[in-house]
């Protein structure tokens, strides 16, 4: 069966017969690392469909999307009721990097469901390792998720080193299953006419109310939430992006370890691209998501001073608007505290922006607004006293009426009038 290997080897480079010593490496192992892609075991046959290209396994690894197509309509009503063929399959439209088209957007929940049930299934450090260290690696073992899927169907079982737990059966691929029906269904109209409108898919919106759901019920002491890396993935797209970073901040708020779990998916780069946008709704809860990262994980200075990512946190505390209360605009101030603390190139890049001019612009404004109450409090606190000084004033001039009566209906009418007029100037 056909298999891919990725690794360094020694090679001659005289040409001689010779087999070159062995380069030593450091290292406890001393070993090279490398990564094994196999079709199947040895003891297993390669498929042969008319349905599927010849080689399967290569096939999924270099053109998932329509492999995947072509496997599920194979055994879906589609085709046999005639609805969809192959030839509408090779000619889906759109492109892979554009994600309002069908083939875009079918890649971007391919790379969705992928990469979370790999997240869900790997032990985190492996997860780290294929997952997001390097996008060719990540790439090649998202495709061989779906290798496995459709060899296991043949009773196929491709092979991993790193060796991979079983994945086929992970109860999101049903997910994938009805995004690609919804896709298929609509594609004998837009190949036939070219001014119909492609619909979108519902998965990413029903899996953020998913995760809104996970957040109302679930806690440190409960599984994680299964949908955290889908989450990460919605943030690239502008309609659903407020909505997802409003539950990505709720989550981050429930504690260290849920900061944790968002930056073993990956969060950083997801959130580190968001500061170049001008949207003025999501500032405010970006501003409190990286007040959160950081104060867990201080080593995001580097990469966040790289793009120029602090001008963002000094132009939003610059930033002349009502609806920003101090307390936001305070976590802004902390996260370009930490940008600055043990870190020279932060210090050196807030030391040349316009950060201290706005700082002290603030500082001057709290004093104000802070010497105003004072002014109110000592206004309200004079008003008062001078309240109770008048009660009291009526209240001894009430009683003493009252005695110097001899009358005793006149006193008892002027008592009670007295008393009247002293709990009237209590009351007042």
């Amino acid at each position: 069966g056909g298999g891919v290997g990725v690794g360094s080897n020694s090679s001659n480079p005289g040409g001689g017969s010779a087999s070159p010593s062995p380069t030593p490496i450091p290292g406890a192992d001393a070993v090279r690392e490398v990564i094994v892609l196999g079709a199947c075991q040895a003891h297993e046959l390669l498929p042969q469909s008319p349905d599927l290209p010849a080689d399967v396994f290569t096939a999924c690894l270099t053109t998932p999307i329509k492999v995947a197509l072509r496997w599920f309509c194979s055994r879906s009503l589609l085709r046999h009721e005639g609805i969809v063929v192959k030839d509408h399959i090779d000619r889906i439209p759109g492109r892979q990097t554009d994600r309002k088209t069908p083939l875009g957007e079918l890649n971007w929940v391919f790379t969705a469901i992928t990469d979370t049930i790999a997240w869900n299934c790997l032990p985190r450090a492996l997860f780290q390792k294929l997952f997001r260290q390097d996008l060719l690696v990540a790439s090649l073992f998202r495709n061989f998720l779906l290798a496995e899927r459709i060899l296991a169907s043949f009773n196929c079982t491709p092979v991993s080193y790193p060796r991979l737990p079983p994945t086929h059966s992970h109860p999101l691929w049903q997910a994938w299953d009805l995004a690609a029906e919804k896709c298929l269904l609509q594609l004998p109209a837009l190949l036939s006419d070219s001014n119909a409108e492609f619909t979108p898919s519902s998965f990413f919106s029903e899996q953020l109310t998913a995760f809104e759901l996970w957040l109302g019920h679930g806690g440190r002491d409960k599984r994680p939430p299964e949908q955290l890396p889908i989450v990460l993935q919605v943030l690239l797209s502008q309609v659903h992006r407020l909505r997802a970073l409003v539950l990505l901040g709720r989550f981050l708020d429930m504690g260290s370890w849920a900061i944790d779990l968002a930056l073993s998916v990956g969060i950083f780069p997801y959130v580190l691209k968001l500061l170049q946008t001008t949207s003025s709704d999501l500032k405010s809860t970006l501003v409190f998501i990286w007040c959160k990262i950081l104060t867990l994980d201080r080593s995001c200075q580097a990469d966040l001073v790289k793009d120029n990512g602090h001008l963002y946190f000094v132009k939003y505390l610059d930033t002349i608007d009502g609806q920003i209360d101090f307390f936001s605009r305070a976590q802004a101030a902390f996260v370009l505290a930490i940008i600055c603390d043990g870190h020279p190139k932060g210090q050196a890049l807030c030391a040349a922006s316009p950060l201290l001019p706005v700082l002290l612009k603030w500082l001057r404004s709290l004093i104000q607004l802070q010497q105003q109450q004072q002014q109110s409090m000592l206004v309200a606190s004079n008003a008062a006293a001078a309240a109770a000084t008048a009660a009291a004033a009526a209240a001894a001039a009430a009683s003493a009426a009252a005695g110097a009566s001899n009358n005793s209906n006149s006193g008892n009418d002027a008592s009670n009038g007295a008393a009247a007029a002293a709990a009237a100037a209590a009351a007042a």
